[in-house]
Order: structure tokens, then sequence, then C-alpha cells
């Protein structure tokens, strides 16, 4: 695997603020170029098993969002719509064609509002254990408000770090655990400063509404979980589905929120088989041309199998 240190950074420059991406593979017009997106106080080293997987075979734009990472963090408002603008943007300069768009926690969310934002930009679209479609009650939780205050508070880096290592879990050998968050965690959730971090997280938490990204986003859609409590209450995705029908999910096993690298193997893989497969399918078509069929219709297996199945039991099924 390539190791942290060894990625270097390019720079684009957007009204005077230096982006950076980082990139590997070469061009491969058969496969369609990769951009990865971090999340909350991360970096592109969440994607480091993938940039390297990946990028033997395509190409690979791992990037840093605005006041993450290698990228500038001026003093302003860290928006959702800001950072996707951002991504568009940094496609357009680097002449990403149709690119698979996949992002990590925050960068999950981000992604889905480059693609409602921006419907014709991407040819399809992953999010790995992000908060989406968050209950409208989450805004008022204690919790929430506590982290809020924590990141705007006087012991922002303690928050922010224990809030990191937390959310990690404890599935892995205590000394891997420690040497995933060292290596991968810790350096961008160090660096971040306040002001940006602090921004990001209350526009997201408490100022966002992802219902306009969702409806408008109309390509193949993935979501990978992970076994992460606080993740799986924050987010509704049985509400995305509805707003997203072609939405295809998994979930890795026995993993923690930084499952891009604990069990990268099973990360790499489901990721292989969207781009293998889940790019050509429109599971929304079928299943609405089945809905169209008689309350009575019965959707056939092939003879072979010697069964039937009701139209409900074939619908859940997908």
């Amino acid at each position: 695997m390539i190791s942290y240190e060894a990625l270097k950074p390019a720079f684009l420059n957007r009204d005077g603020v230096r982006l950076a991406h980082f990139e590997l593979g070469p061009d491969a017009p058969e496969r369609p170029p990769l951009v990865l997106v971090n999340g909350w106080t991360g970096d592109h080293g969440i994607f480091t098993p993938q940039i390297a997987h990946f990028g033997q075979t395509r190409r690979v734009v791992a990037v840093d969002l605005r006041g993450h990472g290698a990228s500038d963090a001026p003093e302003q408002e860290y928006t959702m719509a800001g950072f996707a603008d951002d991504i568009a943007w940094q496609c357009a300069q680097l002449g990403l064609q149709k690119p698979v768009v996949i992002g990590h926690s925050f960068g999950g969310a981000v992604v889905l509002e480059l693609c409602g934002r921006y419907p014709e930009l991407a040819s399809g679209l992953v999010m790995i254990d992000s908060i989406v479609m968050a209950p409208a009650a989450l805004r008022d939780s204690p919790d929430l408000k506590r982290l809020l205050d924590g990141i705007g508070g006087p012991n922002y880096r303690a928050v922010s770090k224990a809030n990191a290592w937390e959310i990690g879990c404890d599935f892995d050998d205590p000394a891997r655990r420690k040497m995933i968050f060292d290596s991968y965690i810790l350096p961008p959730c160090e660096k971040i400063p306040q002001h940006a971090a602090y921004s990001a997280i209350r526009n997201f938490a408490q100022d966002y509404d992802p219902t306009p990204a969702a409806e408008a986003c109309k390509i193949p859609m993935a979501y990978i979980s992970a076994d992460v409590p606080m993740v799986n209450m924050a987010r509704d995705l049985l509400r995305l589905k509805q707003l997203c029908p072609q939405l295809v999910e998994a979930k890795t096993m026995l993993a923690g929120h930084f499952n891009t690298i604990e069990v990268a193997d099973q990360v790499n893989a489901m990721l292989d088989r969207f781009l293998a497969v889940g790019l050509g399918r429109r599971p929304a078509l079928d299943a609405q041309a089945c809905q169209k069929a008689s309350p009575a219709a019965e959707c056939q297996l092939p003879p072979k199998f010697g069964l039937r199945l009701s139209m409900n039991a074939c619908t859940a099924s997908r």
C-alpha cells in the first residue's frame, strides 16, 4: 500500500485559494476516473488503499476539501454548496469526464450535493458511512449541541481528537487501531483550523437540507455502511431510497468508521463490483416496471428453479 507520506499534493488556485488534490493512475477512456472526497477534519489519506488499488488501472484524483489537509483554509463560511462547487470546478480544470465520485463520511454528503447541483457531472456516486438524510430532530439533540459546543470552544483539539477516536470503534486489534488512527486520522485532525472545522459541521448539521440534491440525483448510487451506532442512528437510508430508488446498499463486516483502511479489501471489492456492474444498472426503472403490473401479477424465476415469487417478495429482493 502507498504510504501516507508518499502522496504529494498538486494545487489549483481558485480565486486566490489553493485547493489540493492527489493523483495517480493512467488515463483509461474505457474506465471512468474516480474522484475521492474526504470527510470532516480528514484528508485524502483515508483513501490511501483505494488510491493504490484503483490507481493501477484508471485515473484516480483524491481531493482535500477546502479547509482540510493540504488545501487552504481561509476565514469564511464552509457550506455544502461551497464544497460541491469547489469539486465541480476542480473536475473541469483537471478534465475529468464523467467521473465516479466517492465520499467518505462527511464527504459522502458532499458528493450527494455535488451530483444534485451538477446532475450531468458524474457517472455514479458512492457514499461510505455517511450521515445522510438526518432526521430533523437531530438538530436539537443534546449530543449534537455538546459536539458543536466542544468544537467551538477552547478545548477544540481535544474534543475533535476524542470524537475521531470514538467513531473508529474497537473491532480491530488495539495496536492496529492505534496505528491507523496515528497514521491516517490524527494528522489532518490536528491540522484543520478551528474556524474551518466549526463552520463546516455547524452549517451541515443545522442549516443543510439534502432533499433537493437527492431528488435531483438520478445516476447510479451506492452506500457502504460500517458498524458505527452513531452513524446508524443519525442517517435515514429509507428516506434516501424513497428519493433515490436506484440506491444499492452494502456493509463492511466488523469494521468501524475508517473501514476504507481497516478493511480495505472489503471496500475495494465492493467498489470494484459497483464499477463493473452497478454503473450499468437502472434498478429504479426495473422497479417501476414491476410496480405497473397487476397487483395479482407474479415475478417468475426461470423454470429450472421451480419457484414462483409474489410481487411483494420480488420487489423486496431488489
